[in-house]
């Protein structure tokens, strides 16, 4: 793997060093002088004592907020690209990357039954088939291709295709820096999808959707000759049009998670979240972090763990996901509000992930799980079961780590090849975690209670950790002017 890239997406000739980036970010929120600092430090190299790469979760709201237009997110992607081809990643590292055999998709699939795997399989074998019109799941979508066993996608469901090989058409490659890998996805799909003969894509995710409008070709310069629509762009029009009808108003104080991605496409996955609310008898309650404001759902908070002095410890990246994870599910807990509506599968998965562990309240529904509810449908609704299967696949992950080799170099994923299997000890360590995850021992108030506080005083304790980190960075920074 070489030293260096021949990306750069940071325009340094437009920037000029006002910190508004850094400022603004929802996740640093850094005094004036500090974000002034941050920038130049980055913008020289001087990276081991950054606070921007310490706790940046890749949410991109620097490069909206950017008066200059200078995309400083480019400017912290280089960083990690640079650390990642000289040094590798962490082991943990493996669980996002679907050609290695710990991959979150194969594992989780070791606990999906049979009506799952065979929608997941048809999706798949979909791909082999010329189309001129698909839906594409969306590779977090394929955590929980439940949510696609309902009567409102009839019409969609004989073109669904989707493998999570495709990587999210190379969106995780390119958030944590790895350009070349992230480009030549993009150009595998662009072949693929040119010789299926597309010309209409509907997304499941605004991950994939932004990759097709905005990130690949305007960062890469690959153009897609199809029209790219949302799923949930497709649910609002026929609710307005009447296809889909109101048989009964949800009736709900709702609050919306905007997701990192969905600031790309002009934002309009924003607006199309609160309208589908509104018309099927929702009532939408903010947080105080929204739209190009709004929090990362906590996900990418192991982006920053990946890289630097602690990066070979899955503990330090497993808390750092936990206490970003909560932070957002804290601001939908004190809205007040019934649910929190999440259109995007892969945060409506984590979250789920950190509701479970903290045994909080807020019901956690995507958009078309309440379209469905609106039109008359009880919807499969099984996040909840399904999180405790992510936490059983984590498990064996944190499990096999003090025996496995602590640093790798990705391989280039193959979008052409169904994932690798789990080995057969993976398998049984799986479904044995996810018998007593699910079992009376733990699905009971007593141990959800217990289980709650102790994973809530470890974010405690780790926030107070990071909080006293930054304070002094940020000393040192002063002393140094």
């Amino acid at each position: 793997m070489h030293e260096t890239s021949n990306f750069r997406f940071f325009r340094e000739d437009l920037c000029d060093r006002c910190g508004a980036c850094f400022e603004r970010c929802p996740v640093l929120e850094l005094g004036h002088d500090e974000a002034r600092q941050e920038i130049q430090a980055l913008i020289h190299g001087d990276t081991g004592a950054s606070l921007v790469l310490q706790h940046c979760v890749t949410c991109n709201a620097c490069e909206f907020v950017c008066p200059t237009h200078a995309n400083p997110y480019g400017l912290i992607l280089e960083r990690h690209n640079l650390e990642g081809r000289t040094q590798g990643l962490p082991y943990i590292a493996r669980f996002i990357f679907p050609n290695e055999p710990e991959n979150m998709w194969t594992t989780t699939r070791v606990l999906m039954g049979e009506d799952e795997l065979a929608l997941v399989h048809s999706w798949e074998e979909n791909l082999k088939n010329p189309r001129r019109e698909v839906l594409l799941t969306g590779f977090y979508n394929n955590l929980l291709p439940y949510i696609a066993q309902t009567s409102l996608l009839d019409e969609l469901k004989p073109a669904i295709v989707g493998s999570d090989s495709m990587f999210g058409i190379g969106e995780d490659a390119y958030r944590i820096g790895f350009f070349e890998e992230a480009q030549r996805l993009g150009r595998l799909a662009k072949q693929k999808f040119s010789e299926m003969g597309i010309e209409k894509m509907y997304c499941f995710m605004v991950v994939e959707a932004s990759m097709f409008t905005d990130v690949l070709p305007k960062k890469f310069g690959i153009d897609f000759d199809f029209e790219v629509e949302l799923l949930d762009t497709w649910l609002l029009n026929r609710l307005k049009s009447g296809k889909i009808p109101v048989k009964h108003a949800v009736n709900m104080n709702v609050t919306v998670h905007d997701n990192c991605c969905g600031r790309y496409m002009d934002g309009v996955l924003q607006d199309t979240t609160r309208e589908i609310m509104e018309r099927i008898g929702c009532r939408v309650v903010e947080m105080q972090h929204i739209r190009e404001n709004a929090l990362c759902c906590g996900w990418a908070g192991t982006v920053p763990t990946l890289f630097g002095p602690t990066s070979g410890n899955p503990f330090h990246t497993l808390l750092n996901l936990l206490q970003s994870l909560q932070a957002r599910l804290q601001e939908a807990e004190e809205t007040g509000a019934d649910a929190l509506v999440v259109p995007c599968p892969g945060c409506c998965a984590f979250l789920s992930l950190i509701k479970v562990l903290t045994n909080s309240t807020v019901d956690i529904y995507l958009p078309l799980e309440l379209v469905q509810i609106a039109a008359g449908e009880t919807p499969v609704h099984k996040h909840e079961h399904r999180a405790w299967d992510i936490l059983a696949v984590t498990t064996n992950l944190m499990l096999k780590w003090p025996f496995s080799a602590r640093r790798f170099f990705p391989r280039p994923v193959d979008i052409q090849r169904p994932l690798p299997q789990a080995t057969r000890g993976d398998a049984l360590r799986i479904k044995l975690l996810g018998m007593l995850y699910h079992s009376a021992l733990v699905q009971n108030r007593v141990s959800r209670s217990l289980i709650a506080r102790c994973v809530k005083a470890l974010i405690n304790r780790y926030r107070v950790h990071l909080e006293t980190k930054k304070r002094k960075m940020t000393g040192v920074r002063g002393n140094d002017r």
